[in-house]
């Protein structure tokens, strides 16, 4: 039986947020900076109605926090160089090449090819609205298996549109394509330096 003043036991989210409110603004900063908008968002959420919590709970998240990193390997440290030099050795180097961008560049894309890495659901979701010419541009930018997935995902209706404009699709002018990645990438010339 649980006694009335015993603290309430921290759920994962709750343990992270104290983790960040000790230690301190930028260093906080820092560790939001590497993570997702949804993250951000259920840690601040978490951050900003944390109350009652006490020093014995406060002390046990940083244990576990610390056994946490005791447990850690150096196992991902130097990871893209080893992961470039298998696959060059597996695949040899043309084959290897785009998969390497694949994998490793493909953490730090931005506009249009950022969409590779999105998930079927959230690039419907994201174009559903579009009109069908842009919904073919953004299709036509993807690997064909992504692209019919994600066309599955769109109303009926649309998808003959869209396929038709696929099929037609010519060539886009480079400055067409900049102006659609800088759009995607959420950035306009006047604000980029």
């Amino acid at each position: 039986m649980k006694q009335p003043n015993a603290p309430v036991e921290l759920n994962g989210v709750q343990r992270a947020a104290v983790l960040l409110l000790s230690l301190g603004e930028s260093d906080a900063a820092e560790v939001l900076k590497h993570m997702g908008a949804k993250e951000v968002q259920k840690l601040g959420i978490a951050m900003a109605t944390m109350s009652g919590v006490t020093r014995e709970q406060v002390l046990r998240v940083m244990d576990e926090f610390d056994g946490a990193l005791d447990r850690q390997t150096s196992l991902g440290v130097g990871a893209d160089d080893y992961i470039r030099n298998v696959l060059i050795q597996a695949l040899g180097a043309d084959k290897a090449g785009s998969l390497i961008d694949r994998i490793l560049l493909g953490r730090n894309t931005t506009g249009l090819d950022t969409l590779k890495w999105m998930d079927s659901r959230a690039i419907a979701d994201l174009v559903r609205n579009e009109h069908p010419q842009i919904i073919a541009i953004v299709l036509s930018h993807l690997d064909s298996d992504h692209a019919a997935d994600t066309l599955k995902l769109l109303p009926e209706r649309t998808r003959a549109d869209v396929l038709l404009r696929i099929a037609t699709l010519d060539g886009i002018r480079p400055t067409r394509s900049m102006n659609s990645t800088r759009s995607w990438s959420g950035s306009s010339p006047a604000t980029r330096t």
